[in-house]
């Protein structure tokens, strides 16, 4: 599919992400990458708590990998 150059100039950037919906197709402007000299700050700002423990994940059903 192609799209006119003008269309993803007007969302202010030249790329831009399809998305199917129920009503049709949403054209969205690709969300920018932060410059690398912002990525400390943004990394500082992360959430590095501990994640909770799975252990109940020991009672899901054999994928059968551990038959190889």
């Amino acid at each position: 599919m192609r799209l006119p150059k003008e269309l993803a100039l007007s969302l202010g950037t030249s790329e831009v992400i399809l998305e199917k919906t129920a009503e049709g197709i949403l054209i969205k402007a690709r969300p920018a990458i932060p410059p690398l000299k912002e990525w400390a700050a943004i990394f500082a700002n992360a959430d590095t708590s501990a994640e909770p423990e799975l252990d109940d994940w020991d009672i899901t059903l054999s994928d059968g990998l551990e038959d190889e």
